[in-house]
């Protein structure tokens, strides 16, 4: 019996081992099969950001996106850091714009070319006259989908923006909605 569960014990250890090797990683790339480290630049002319308070919901209309890629590859996430995420067109209060603090996105690879596209650290603060200021950050938040392609699109479910800080007339979160065409590099993809 003793030799039963050491031989039941190796093969668990052999099964683990073989698992542990195969880390999952995430790179994004332009062409497809060369790792892109330029800028991701982005646009969109159907994007929305809306904070509800107890005085109306205030929303922006576009948004202009820009990241470069910090690390991706062999065992590791895609990251990139962001350079400018601005929105104009704006009706009721006004966030700040670009956001206060830009933080960083994770690419997550899901179906090859796609990914899961999260947000940490990106802080808009949003300012109306009867309100006063809301701040709003996204803490490992799941924005939506990068769908590779040429041109590659990002799609963004009703994504909730925790609230950070702010007045009790401040809703608990704002919502992030839209899409974004990726208009640089031409291709990117997600493998």
């Amino acid at each position: 019996m003793p030799h039963l569960k050491a031989y039941g014990l190796a093969v668990l250890s052999l099964v683990l081992l073989a698992f542990a090797g195969t880390a999952s990683a995430t790179t994004l790339t332009s062409p497809a099969g060369t790792a892109y480290t330029g800028t991701i630049k982005g646009t969109s002319s159907k994007i929305t950001l809306t904070n509800s308070s107890t005085f109306g919901t205030f929303q922006c209309e576009h948004s202009e996106i820009e990241g470069t890629p910090s690390s991706h590859g062999s065992g590791v996430t895609a990251v990139a850091i962001v350079g400018k995420w601005t929105f104009s067109k704006c009706t009721g209060g006004k966030p700040t714009s670009p956001v206060a603090k830009p933080g960083s996105w994770e690419f997550h690879l899901t179906t090859a070319p796609n990914a899961t596209w999260t947000s940490n650290g990106s802080e808009w603060v949003w300012h109306e006259t009867l309100v006063g200021t809301c701040i709003f950050i996204t803490k490992n938040t799941d924005l939506g989908t990068l769908k590779g392609g040429t041109p590659a699109k990002i799609e963004i479910g009703a994504s909730p923006l925790p609230q950070e800080s702010g007045n009790f007339f401040c809703p608990s979160s704002a919502t992030l909605g839209g899409s974004y065409t990726i208009t640089s590099p031409s291709t990117l993809l997600v493998s």
